[in-house]
């Protein structure tokens, strides 16, 4: 039965399963992918999902974080990412309209986003990273809420990507670091569709001689020769094992995906050239994407493919009378229609909030679970949720770090029992 074994099994081949199915098949492990769901991609997929000729991505959009990723970088993928002419905008009421434009960035976070992402793709203690941005006074000056109103609503706007308060000390983090990679690298679309990304890791994987079972349910741990990478959410991870780690989930999640029949009307000149659109603010905030002026092949010309969420409303019809107070005439664009009620945990696979960030995590923000050679690799783990791999590296350089301390390649085996 031994010599049956996979080096390692990862459970899931959402895109942080792949990640760590393609580091360790390029370290030379044979590996295994069980997935459950009949595709790979997890929350990175594809498709005509409303109507033929219009793609759709049926979760994650638009990717920041993975165009700065060092992970994607590192495994050579050749993303084929899109923008519009603006990066994102964000309306008012009153007239006004924030705009976020890619234009180099900060020079001060020039200065530190090597700390930052290396701090992204290790686990704690991240000793260098961390000396680097506590010993450069760029890292405070950058969390400072800005003066002028414009940049503030922008900073405001892309905190509301998360779950937590948007000046709140974490919320200040999360709202600069994605403006600043918005001005660096943009908030492009995948062409083709966001399913594109994982398509790249799978070729990729199989072609390293990866094995990917589909529609794969894992009821227990399963056994393998030096490592278990489980790319699932943490309470994904409680059922397997029985042991439980405390993390409260991020809110439930209403998404709507639409076809339109023409670009939508907004009121306000910059959002028709901002493929993201931030709306409203306090409790009603909406995250709206659009995707033909930045990927024409999502529709028939002169037509329309978007999508939004919100975890401030939970209705249809509030969501799109908040598109309709800044769009006039949006509804009576509308084709069709997907809506989602997603359940709380779906997003960030676990709250933003300063209680789950950092070494705060489950397991103090390292893979390693309590269980000897049983990995976490999700977005559950350091440093969560977002497009980037990070998660998914972590865990795989762990087991290759903890199979080279053995010393053995054949000689380790292990079986682990769900309890």
């Amino acid at each position: 039965m031994l010599s049956s074994m996979h080096d390692a099994v990862v459970i899931g081949a959402g895109h942080n399963g792949l990640v760590a199915a393609n580091v360790l098949a390029d370290a030379g492990w044979s590996v295994r992918i069980d997935e459950a769901e009949d595709e790979p991609g997890g929350a990175v997929r594809s498709g005509e999902l409303v109507e033929p000729g219009f793609v759709n991505d049926r979760y994650s959009a638009f990717y920041p974080l993975a165009a700065a990723s060092p992970v994607f970088r590192a495994l050579g993928l050749e993303i084929p990412f899109r923008h519009g002419p603006l990066v994102l905008a964000h309306p008012a009421p009153d007239g006004s309209c924030a705009v976020l434009e890619r234009d180099g960035g900060d020079e001060r976070f020039r200065r530190i986003e090597a700390a930052l992402l290396r701090g992204m793709t290790t686990p704690f203690p991240q000793v260098r990273a961390a000396l680097a941005l506590a010993l450069d006074p760029a890292a405070a000056a950058l969390l400072r809420r800005p003066r002028d109103t414009l940049a503030a609503r922008i900073r405001e706007g892309n905190a509301r990507h998360t779950d937590v308060a948007p000046w709140s000390p974490v919320g200040r983090a999360f709202g600069m670091l994605l403006t600043e990679l918005g001005r660096r690298y943009g908030f492009p679309c995948v062409e083709g569709g966001a399913g594109r990304i994982t398509e790249l890791l799978v070729a990729r994987a199989l072609a390293r001689g990866v094995e990917l079972r589909l529609g794969e349910r894992v009821d227990r741990l399963p056994p393998a020769r030096r490592a278990v990478i489980a790319a699932v959410d943490v309470w994904e991870l409680s059922r397997l094992t029985g042991r439980r780690a405390r993390v409260a989930p991020d809110p439930a999640t209403l998404k709507v995906d639409w076809t339109l029949d023409a670009p939508v009307p907004w009121t306000a000149e910059p959002t028709r050239r901002a493929p993201v659109v931030h709306l409203g603010g306090d409790g009603d905030f909406v995250l709206f994407g659009q995707y033909s002026m930045a990927d024409p092949t999502r529709a028939p010309a002169g037509k329309e493919t978007a999508w939004a969420y919100s975890h401030d409303l939970r209705e249809l019809d509030a969501l799109e009378e908040q598109v309709e107070r800044h769009a006039p005439g949006f509804r009576a664009l509308v084709r069709g229609r997907r809506v989602e009620h997603l359940p709380p945990g779906s997003i960030n696979l676990g709250t933003a909030a300063w209680r789950n960030e950092l070494f705060l995590r489950p397991f103090h923000g390292r893979p390693e679970t309590g269980i000897p050679h049983v990995y976490l690799g999700s977005a559950s783990a350091h440093p969560g949720g977002g497009v980037h791999g990070a998660p998914g590296w972590i865990a795989a350089q762990a087991a290759l770090r903890s199979a080279s301390r053995r010393h053995a390649r054949t000689d380790v085996s292990f079986t682990i029992s769900s309890r």
